[in-house]
């Protein structure tokens, strides 16, 4: 660009010359202009705007496109580093998509850029808080009381951060002092409600957040939480029948906020207890539109597929859900892909590879039936390679009886547990609350 700038400059520098020489008056120098300033944002460049824009247009869709959103904001920000505006926007992508560690990255980037703000300290406390940090969450949100003693979004984020480290008498502590202040506030009375929750005074929980709802009727998280302890309730007195409260809870926290995946996988959860596979499913599903890999809708979503059948596709997430824990918390997937080998591919051989792979991550008791199917699978395996060491025939073609292979003992040919049905443990994805959403009140 600039060689041709130069070019042409050096091409009316000789038209003046020759100008001069045949005694004619040069022409005048066209005056340059600064471009007009974008009147939507000043300052920030035309680019910038309307990648911002794009990214609002994402997030007001029906129903919101996060992932591009998220897109959109940071190519704003890459082309003007100091649009505010987008860092808060592409944070608050982050959060919709449960990507909390980018989210506190984020708010941290806007005070690296000396953004001082309470709600941008408070969101980046609830970021860590709710991205498994509640240690780094404590110190954010005590940060802010040092400047505003009186904060009590800060305080209620405290009670729910201590509940989450399990800390009782602290989080109650807090709870209490903003109660003092205000008897009403919703957030404080949901945190305690969690915290009698956790300590299963189940009539107290039950009590409290009946009472949020009192005060604020379309409050999604207490009706969550509501049909939590209803759901508790039900596992603890078979006999007290609160577990159709429960759904009714957990449809009605998914009606006023239908992104509450919480109230989703834990009404999944119920629905798969009494395979009914499909309204599961449905809840499952609905939640991985939103996260694809979200682990426990994945779990959800598998143990649905396996109770109607379709194993193909049942075993191919609970594969990617090994892949991303092959630990002791997803050994029912371990032992679902050992049944899918024996039963469904009649594969042995594979079926006592993963087997043995869930009692070593389980380690299950010695009279569990997975040990006496693994006991004879090996079996199986060892009479079978006998069998193929034996001599032929002779050639007289004398009549050789060959070994039956024993059949498995009944009711031991696999983990006979609630899981056989596509129900399981595992498909219970939340049996206790959150704590109430940091920054509410």
């Amino acid at each position: 660009m600039s060689s041709i700038l130069f070019k042409k400059q050096g091409f009316l520098l000789a038209i003046c010359v020759s100008l001069l020489a045949c005694g004619g008056a040069p022409k005048k120098a066209p005056v340059v202009t600064k471009p007009l300033e974008d009147p939507r944002a000043p300052g920030v460049p035309s680019p910038a705007i309307d990648a911002f824009e794009s990214g609002v247009k994402a997030m007001q869709a029906k129903p919101a496109k996060y992932t591009e959103a998220i897109g959109a904001f940071k190519k704003a920000v890459e082309l003007h580093p100091d649009y505010i505006v987008a860092w808060l926007n592409l944070a608050i992508g982050y959060e919709k998509l449960g990507r909390y560690q980018d989210a506190a990255a984020t708010y941290r980037a806007l005070i690296g850029r000396r953004v001082i703000d309470q709600g941008v300290q408070l969101a980046l406390g609830r970021a860590l808080l709710l991205s498994g940090k509640p240690d780094e969450a404590i110190k954010t949100f005590k940060e802010l009381l040092q400047t505003d003693k009186s904060n009590l979004q800060a305080q209620n984020n405290l009670a729910a951060a201590y509940l989450k480290k399990q800390d009782f008498d602290t989080s109650l502590d807090y709870v209490k002092d903003v109660l003092a202040v205000q008897p009403k506030n919703v957030p404080a009375i949901i945190n305690l409600g969690l915290l009698y929750l956790k300590q299963e005074k189940l009539p107290l929980a039950l009590l409290m957040f009946k009472k949020a709802l009192g005060y604020d009727k379309e409050n999604a998280r207490a009706q969550n939480n509501l049909g939590l302890t209803y759901y508790v309730m039900s596992i603890k007195d078979r006999s007290a029948d609160t577990l159709p409260n429960a759904v009714v809870a957990f449809e009605k926290a998914i009606e006023l906020d239908p992104t509450m995946d919480e109230a989703r996988l834990n009404v999944g959860s119920v629905f798969l207890d009494y395979l009914d596979y499909q309204r599961a499913l449905e809840q499952f599903q609905a939640v991985r539109k939103r996260f694809p890999n979200h682990y426990q809708a994945m779990v959800g979503e598998a143990n649905c597929l396996y109770g109607v059948g379709n194993y193909d596709e049942a075993m191919k997430l609970y594969l990617e859900t090994l892949e991303m824990d092959a630990g002791s918390s997803n050994g029912e997937s371990i032992l679902r892909v050992g049944k899918i080998y024996e039963q469904q591919l009649n594969k042995p051989k594979k079926a006592l590879e993963y087997y043995k792979r869930y009692v070593a991550v389980v380690n299950p008791p010695k009279t569990a039936k997975i040990r006496q199917t693994i006991m004879f699978l090996e079996q199986a395996g060892q009479l079978q390679m006998q069998q193929t060491q034996q001599p032929q025939p002779n050639a007289g073609g004398a009549e050789q009886t060959q070994p039956q292979q024993n059949a498995a003992p009944e009711g031991e040919s696999s983990e006979t547990d609630a899981s056989d049905n596509g129900s399981g443990n595992s498909g219970q994805t939340q049996t206790e609350g959150e704590p109430t959403t940091p920054g509410d009140g």
